[in-house]
């Protein structure tokens, strides 16, 4: 599936395209700072979010691990162990990748699959940090587990249109 008419969006000094079927969205349980911009498209049930981290949040991060990581893999993996903690125990987590090369911008993409309780349906939680100059950028589209496999395209085309 393609999303239809993408249209420019302004997040924190970034432009990512995103389409017009995307509402704005005001909840906000799917992610971890103040600093998010939430949407969904209630029809599919599919959330977006671009949160934004700076290099202080950064090094906070990076001080929580117990082997020496740079900023963006502390920003990135304590962001996947955040997601891990908040499903079910039978969550699965693909192995972090770096974003493809037609990405304008360094960082990683990594998928969990999971629900928050054992009688819930499962979702997938795609799930990509990049890096903007000195600044961090989580991206996460969310969705029902059946139905993303269709959309993890989608997801690297919104990645591939940031800009600043």
């Amino acid at each position: 599936m393609d999303f239809p008419d993408l249209q420019p969006r302004s997040y924190n000094g970034i432009i990512f395209e995103l389409s017009s079927l995307f509402e704005q969205d005001y909840a906000d349980q799917y992610v971890l700072t103040d600093y998010a911009s939430t949407h969904v498209i209630y029809s599919m049930e599919v959330n977006f979010s671009v949160e934004y981290f700076d290099n202080d949040d950064a090094e906070y991060y990076q001080y929580s691990f117990d082997d020496e990581i740079e900023l963006m893999d502390a920003v990135h993996d304590n962001y996947i162990l955040k997601r891990q903690v908040s499903l079910d125990d039978k969550c699965d987590v693909t192995v972090k990748k770096p974003l493809p090369k037609e990405v304008g911008f360094p960082g990683y993409i990594q998928v969990v699959h999971g629900s928050y309780n054992t009688y819930g349906e499962s979702s997938s939680y795609f799930t990509a940090t990049m890096q903007v100059g000195t600044e961090y950028f989580v991206f996460q589209l969310i969705g029902k587990r059946d139905n993303m496999g269709y959309l993890y395209d989608d997801f690297i085309d919104i990645l591939s249109s940031v800009r600043t």
